[in-house]
């Protein structure tokens, strides 16, 4: 194992091929499908039979809540954000203290770093010390350690569970329980978590330095640019003493996310449902579509002039230095973040450290900016899912680990999650559940990630949704109001940008793209390529580009293109839309 753990942490460095365990074969049996049997997707939750609930070893208790009769143990991965924080807060301590009053089940919290996650999880299927309950943003690292017999087939437990995990079918549904669904064989090793409000990226720039320099919003990219050029040349009057610290646009060694929303603006907006799939590898980073060359070449031109920090492409994932730099209030202009990245952290986010220093007026705001080639703010999005969630085959009971992840769809756990205790972390003032700051990190209602996401592993944090226990109206002023430090209207109107020019695509999961196993890094690669063409010289960058991206395609993304086109066609034959996309 040790020469297996040793193999994986050199391929992780080299930004390579993940080399798969054998692992044992899993706990639960796989569906078998005949050629002439197709998998389907049910349509509403299914019913389940009585005889389950024994065979299951469950009950039902006086409260309608399913239990074991036997009291069953798991263990649940939580994220930390910080070094060697202890897992354990008010919240984790409730989620446990319901699972074992509601379900009979013990639970243990696994600390695990938030930040790396996506190679922390491999080398824990790696190890074989995976929990039972786990989430990831790698979807591909899941799948590859699936078919070494590392990950449960959850395609048993899920048919005719509708009335075991009644929640689960609730909040998720079979649309997202069985996204990643194996279609010619049924299995099912992971499902998605939801996005209640769909977002990814827009873009923002300092209101107060837009203000001092009598200049309006940027409304296009060629505005956009102006204001970033404008910034750098009176650097003097912005920042006074430390104009040498000028930087007009934040950009890290990921600008496939932090350039994200202005990258996928060259986009054309006549693609197909068909090209969204076949080009889509890596979506969230517009790698392989058609157009972005051309949005790189903006950034490679932006950097030339210093627009960009110069050592850029150091600021790599967990390093703290981009975020200090906005912090300090050296940074003019965000070209893509989340939508509500400014506001987040309180007294100690971005927003939040920019207004102690240089006053309440100071900050971001969200600006829509960059319009595609049909003159629309387009935000090219997914079907509203989240995070990747599984069940490791090395658990001792899959059963209780889905009923960990019913638990936390309940409506209440949902509320308890996101808004906290009452008289602790929220106040309700004037119809909005308004949060109370807690600024001390170590105390145990703090929430340490935004609405407690990183535990809240069925739903983003960027939504609520938490009617009938909050109304919708109460739900929006809530967002508006959900800190002191952050004013309503930049909240109002981050979220407004957001929603504007959204284009969802539902083609999901339509078949196994063989070519793709074992590519679990592909964020990492296709944006050094990137990276590499941004830093280059202005006149060398068609050259550095080609050669980057040439060698991209040549190693993985031409097979990948052509095997989506293949399973695309198979599915869908001649066409090119689909009705659900527009």
């Amino acid at each position: 194992m040790k020469k297996i753990l040793a193999l994986m942490l050199a391929l992780l460095m080299c930004i390579a091929l993940v080399a798969a365990c054998n692992g044992d074969d899993p706990v639960l049996p796989s569906p078998s499908a005949s050629p002439e049997t197709t998998p389907t997707i049910p349509d509403d939750p299914p019913e389940t039979d009585p005889t389950r609930f024994e065979e299951l070893g469950l009950e039902v208790d006086a409260d309608g809540n399913v239990r074991f009769i036997e009291q069953r143990s798991i263990r649940v991965l939580a994220w930390d954000r910080s070094d060697n924080e202890d897992p354990n807060t008010a919240f984790t301590a409730y989620l446990a203290e319901k699972m074992l009053e509601y379900h009979n089940v013990v639970v243990e919290y696994v600390d695990s770093p938030r930040w790396g996650e996506e190679d922390n999880i491999l080398l824990l299927l790696t190890e074989q010390i995976a929990p039972d309950v786990c989430v990831t943003y790698n979807y591909g690292a899941v799948n590859e350690f699936a078919r070494q017999g590392a990950v449960a087939d959850l395609a048993p437990l899920l048919a005719g569970s509708g009335d075991i995990f009644p929640h689960l079918w609730d909040w998720l549904g079979a649309g997202r329980l069985y996204a990643n669904m194996d279609r010619e064989t049924g299995e099912i090793f992971s499902f998605m978590s939801r996005q209640p409000f769909n977002q990814r990226y827009i873009p923002f720039v300092r209101e107060d330095w837009v203000a001092a320099l009598g200049e309006d919003l940027p409304t296009s990219i060629e505005e956009f640019e102006a204001l970033l050029y404008a910034f750098k040349a009176n650097a003097d009057e912005l920042l006074g003493s430390d104009a040498n610290q000028m930087i007009p646009l934040h950009m890290t060694s990921d600008p496939g996310w932090v350039a994200g929303q202005m990258i996928s603006s060259f986009i054309p907006d006549d693609i197909t449902d068909k090209d969204l799939y076949v080009y889509g590898w890596g979506a969230e980073r517009n790698f392989f579509y058609p157009g972005v060359k051309e949005a790189i070449r903006y950034l490679n031109k932006w950097f030339n002039d210093g627009l960009i920090h110069p050592d850029f492409a150091l600021f790599g994932t967990g390093d703290d230095t981009p975020d200090n730099l906005v912090k300090a209030g050296f940074v003019g202009a965000i070209a893509s973040h989340s939508f509500d990245q400014p506001y987040r952290g309180d007294a100690d986010g971005w927003q939040g450290q920019i207004q102690e220093q240089f006053g309440e007026d100071a900050g971001y705001i969200a600006v829509d900016t960059f319009k595609n080639d049909a003159g629309i703010y387009r935000k090219l999005l997914g079907p509203g899912n989240d995070r990747t969630l599984f069940i490791p085959s090395i658990g001792t009971d899959p059963v209780a680990a889905l009923m960990y992840f019913d638990f936390l769809c309940r409506v209440e756990t949902r509320f308890m999650l996101q808004i906290g205790f009452e008289g602790i972390n929220y106040e309700k003032i004037d119809g909005a559940f308004v949060g109370i700051p807690i600024a001390d990190d170590t105390d145990p209602y703090h929430m340490r990630s935004g609405r407690n996401h990183d535990i809240a592993i069925t739903t983003h944090s960027a939504g609520l949704l938490l009617q009938p226990l909050v109304s919708t109206e109460e739900e929006g002023l809530t967002f508006a109001l959900a800190s002191p430090f952050i004013a309503p209207r930049l909240v109002e109107r981050a979220r407004s940008v957001q929603a504007n020019g959204i284009r969802e695509n539902h083609t999901g999961n339509i078949g196994e793209v063989t070519s793709e196993q074992g590519v679990t890094n592909l964020a990492d690669m296709g944006n050094a390529v990137f990276v590499r063409a941004i830093a280059a010289d202005v006149a060398d960058f068609d050259a550095v580009y080609d050669r980057e991206m040439d060698e991209l395609l040549e190693r993985f993304g031409s097979a990948v293109i052509e095997e989506r086109k293949a399973i695309w066609e198979s599915v869908f034959g001649d066409a090119v839309m689909l009705p659900d996309n527009r």
